[in-house]
C-alpha cells in the first residue's frame, strides 16, 4: 500500500526542489503537484500569512479542499513537491500518514541568502527549517523512515542520489527523466518568476559551493534554522553510484 501513496517532497525554499521536481514532471507515470498547499498557506479562507491580504480568499484554496484533489484516485501515482510551513496547524500524524514522505534540505546560508533577494521581507517561518523538522519528527512518530535528500549533493551527483531516493521509495530510476528540452511547465505559473531557470534548463546543473555572506540582520535568523537543518542533514541518502 505505501507504494501505491502520494510521494511528497518537503522542502525548504531555495533547496533546487523543483529541478528535482521537474523529474518527475519528465516521467510519464507521475502526476505532479506543484506547491498545492502555498496556495492554502497564502491565498485559502484559512490561510495563514498576510503577506497577500490584498487577494480575496479563496475557498477552493482550503487544506481540506487541496487534500482530497490530491487524494483523489486517479490512473497515475502522485509526487507532490511543498514546504513543511504551508502546511502548519494542519499537519498530524493522520495528515502525513497520507503520503510517503520525503524531504530535500540545503545549509541555511545559501537558502537566507537567495530568499532575501526574493522576498527581502520574508519571515523567518518562511525559511522552512523549523517546520520542515518538525514535520519530519511527525513522520518518524508513524513508523516511516523518510528519506532525506541534501539539495548540493543531487546538484553535484544527479543520477547517484535519484537512483537512491527512487530505491528508497519503490519506483524505477529512470536516467533519462534527468534531461529535458526547456519549456513552460503549466504547474508552476503561480511561482513563476521563481522557476525560470528551472524552466530553462535542460538538466540538472551543479550548484557552486561558495560560502555567501549574510547581512548581520539576518546571523539570528541562522542562528535559529541551523539546529533544524542539523537534524534533517544527518539523515540524508548517500550517492548509489
Amino acid at each position: 500500500m505505501e507504494h501505491h501513496k502520494p510521494i511528497a517532497l518537503w522542502a525548504v525554499p531555495r533547496s533546487i526542489s523543483t529541478a528535482f521536481e521537474r523529474v518527475f514532471v519528465e516521467r510519464d507515470d507521475f502526476e505532479v503537484f506543484h506547491e498545492p498547499f502555498s496556495a492554502s498557506y497564502y491565498y485559502s479562507e484559512e490561510r495563514r500569512s498576510d503577506r497577500y491580504k490584498d487577494e480575496p480568499p479563496r475557498p477552493e484554496y482550503n487544506y481540506g479542499r487541496v487534500l482530497e484533489e490530491i487524494l483523489r484516485p486517479r490512473e497515475k501515482r502522485v509526487f507532490v513537491k511543498d514546504m513543511a510551513y504551508h502546511v502548519r496547524g494542519f499537519m498530524d500524524e493522520e495528515f502525513v500518514s497520507h503520503f510517503q514522505n520525503t524531504f530535500i534540505v540545503r545549509e541555511p546560508k545559501y537558502v537566507i541568502s537567495s530568499l532575501r533577494k526574493m522576498w527581502p521581507d520574508f519571515t523567518p517561518e518562511e525559511t522552512g527549517y523549523e517546520q520542515a523538522y518538525r514535520l519530519f519528527k511527525l513522520v518518524e512518530r508513524t513508523g516511516e523512515s523518510p528519506v532525506v535528500v541534501d539539495a548540493m549533493s543531487f546538484s553535484e551527483d544527479p543520477e547517484g542520489i535519484l537512483a537512491a531516493y527512487c530505491e528508497r521509495v519503490g519506483v524505477p530510476f529512470d536516467p533519462g527523466a534527468l534531461s529535458w528540452r526547456p519549456s513552460e511547465v503549466p504547474e508552476w505559473e503561480r511561482w513563476e518568476e521563481w522557476h525560470e531557470k528551472a524552466q530553462n534548463s535542460t538538466g540538472i546543473e551543479p550548484v557552486e559551493r561558495r560560502d555567501p555572506e549574510l547581512p548581520a540582520g539576518l546571523r539570528a535568523v541562522y542562528e535559529h534554522c541551523l539546529p533544524y537543518y542539523y537534524q534533517l542533514a544527518a539523515n540524508v541518502i548517500r550517492s548509489a553510484a
